[in-house]
């Protein structure tokens, strides 16, 4: 299995964010953790925003809501999407916490 089919889920869920973005809601970029096995189950996506402060006026409640709307519309299943944990961080606490690789371990 190709590495695009085994993370289809994560795809999807990278797909969706984008088009968030694309809507206006206000973060800058995404960091999306598939489970490894290539289950939709338990995917963590982070909403990045440019600042700190930023960071705080992001409205993490309804970008998720959002997001889980768009993937029931995709065809995510339904369990997998109340198993999707989100949250959002900036671009100052990623640099802070060592950069990309390291903050997202």
């Amino acid at each position: 299995m190709d590495s695009d089919q085994k993370f289809k889920w994560a795809l999807l869920v990278v797909d969706c964010m984008k088009r968030l973005r694309a809507e206006g809601f206000r973060f800058i970029d995404q960091e999306v953790i598939p489970n490894f096995d290539g289950t939709p189950n338990e995917i963590s996506a982070w909403f990045i925003c440019e600042h700190y402060d930023s960071r705080e006026r992001f409205d993490l409640q309804a970008a998720t809501e959002a997001l889980k709307n768009k993937l029931r519309d995709a065809g995510f299943p339904q369990n997998a999407v109340e198993m999707l944990q989100t949250r959002a961080t900036s671009q100052t606490e990623i640099q802070a916490g060592g950069g990309r690789f390291y903050f997202f371990r």
